[in-house]
């Protein structure tokens, strides 16, 4: 068996229809779809059963056990050389699982990819899109402020995670686990749009989503503390401000002050040094990165004259080259 597709499933009935038929539609067809139906109490397992098709292994929690020890589970019993994630109410495009499959196999420091991905509504309407780093380089580094990959999106070499199973860090088990994968292999993304995510009013509560954003800072935390930083309660407030600009493709509604906009480039300049005393990141590609940052509050404070003058410009041919490849990737977003 080639791949393993690993797709938990809790009350999906509005949509694990079209999910497990978009993995059944793929051009690629050595997989086996592992379904763990982690104690719906809709209609999910009789959709789920109603498929006629081999490849298709269902399982049943007899209670339920949560995503991370669904998953674990699934993991576990998986058989391919690959292991493809998949949720119970996300579209697949049918070139998904083999272009992944052909990167990884063609770039063999590559441990795992995900993909872009179109944002879709409860009636697949498309609402935004995501569009995340794709050189393994810059995904590095995005992993001391965000999550560069779509969790559901991700193709991993099936060692990896068969000696890194997923921790109970709730509503951010991914996170934690790609950046433990970082020390330990290379991640990618792959430019083109083969999967719809679905974001719709169920998929995480204001209740998970204050969890969620303290178990993301504690990451974050431990991130910065790779270059030897303690940033205060504030400071990783100013830390993370760029990445709050945006959701889902979509621009929020936040502003930046004049204030904040200084606060940050006193701190990327912070981050410069410490990154050059750690010597972890790729110099050229984390001024680069932090260009791109400083652009995207500039845009938001409405200060455009400051753009090409943040206070750490460096006019080194790699990082305007870098910086070119970075500009370049923002505006498909």
């Amino acid at each position: 068996m080639k791949v393993s597709v690993i797709m938990p499933v809790y009350n999906a009935e509005n949509f694990i229809g079209q999910s497990i038929q978009s993995v059944l539609k793929q051009t690629f067809e050595d997989f086996e779809l592992i379904v763990i139906d982690d104690g719906s109490t809709d209609s999910s397992k009789n959709i789920i059963l109603s498929f006629d098709d081999k490849r298709i292994q269902y399982l049943q929690n007899e209670k339920n056990m949560g995503v991370v020890k669904t998953l674990n589970k699934g993991i576990s019993i998986c058989s391919g050389e690959y292991i493809i994630r998949m949720d119970a109410d996300d579209i697949c495009e049918p070139q998904r699982f083999e272009k992944q499959i052909q990167f990884i196999e063609k770039n063999p420091g590559i441990g795992l990819c995900g993909t872009w991905a179109q944002v879709i509504d409860e009636k697949n309407k498309i609402t935004g899109k995501i569009v995340n780093q794709t050189d393994p380089g810059f995904i590095s580094i995005s992993l001391l402020f965000s999550v560069p990959l779509i969790h559901p999106s991700v193709c991993f070499k099936s060692h990896l995670l068969k000696q890194n199973f997923y921790k109970e860090v709730p509503v951010a088990e991914d996170y934690e686990l790609w950046c433990r994968l970082n020390e330990q292999t290379r991640l990618a993304n792959l430019p083109e749009f083969l999967f719809q995510y679905r974001w719709h009013t169920s998929n995480i509560s204001k209740e998970k989503q204050d969890i969620q954003e303290q178990n993301k800072e504690s990451i974050i935390k431990k991130e910065l503390l790779k270059l030897s930083l303690k940033p205060d309660d504030e400071t990783l407030r100013i830390h993370r401000l760029s990445f709050t600009l945006y959701s889902f493709g979509n621009e929020t509604k936040k502003r930046v002050s004049a204030t904040e906009l200084k606060q940050s480039g006193r701190w990327f300049n912070t981050l410069i040094s410490a990154n050059k005393k750690a010597n972890r990141y790729d110099r050229h590609k984390f001024v680069a990165f932090l260009w791109i940052r400083w652009i995207v509050l500039c845009l938001s404070c409405r200060q455009k004259q400051k753009i090409l003058f943040p206070p750490f410009a460096s006019c080194n041919p790699k990082v305007l080259y870098y910086l070119a490849k970075q500009i370049i990737l923002m505006a498909r977003k």
